[in-house]
């Protein structure tokens, strides 16, 4: 019994205790003021930019490519900010560029080359890249939304390259957006 008295007495000094409390404050309170807090952000324009290989297939100077080129498409995935503007997409000349010709290498012997280019449409008549007597590619689809937007590159080996030699062919390329 002595227990249950002491629990109520402490729980009813803990409630008037807080009551006063809370009371004390609001009670000896001689007036307030309210002021405005500016909360701001902002969303700089952003972009990504990833790319898939433009792989062609077995190329055949003598025979299957004698008189036709060998065409092949490879993309890039490009996102930016909704609403970002003024966005192109650039290709580099390749690591073995020279004037104003892309060229693949022989990974068996570094002098072997062949030609390829890089189109920004499947007519293969613009070439992309500034180095090589084009420019970047731009448009209206290339907008901000905040949402992949793929960009295809159209590669171009021409035909009857009679100086490859047997042997696997590759380049790099550089892709730059500017926003």
């Amino acid at each position: 019994m002595a227990t249950n008295t002491l629990i109520r007495l402490s729980a009813t000094t803990l409630l008037c205790f807080a009551l006063f409390l809370g009371s004390s404050d609001l009670a000896s309170a001689a007036g307030s003021q309210s002021g405005i807090v500016v909360v701001t952000a902002s969303i700089p324009p952003s972009c990504t930019i990833g790319t898939a290989a433009i792989a062609f297939a077995a190329y055949d100077p003598v025979n299957a490519n004698a008189t036709v080129p060998a065409d092949q498409t490879g993309d890039i995935v490009i996102r930016c900010t909704k609403g970002a503007s003024g966005i192109t997409v650039g290709l580099g000349n390749g690591a073995n560029n020279t004037g104003s010709q892309r060229r693949m290498v022989n990974s068996a012997d570094s002098t072997t080359t062949i030609n390829y280019e890089v189109y920004q449409e499947s007519g293969r008549l613009s070439i992309w890249g500034p180095g090589d007597g084009g420019s970047v590619r731009s448009g209206a689809d290339l907008t901000g939304t905040g949402a992949n937007v793929t960009v295809t590159m159209y590669g171009r080996i021409p035909p009857h390259q009679l100086q490859g030699t047997a042997g696997a062919y590759s380049d790099t390329l550089v892709s730059t957006i500017l926003f």
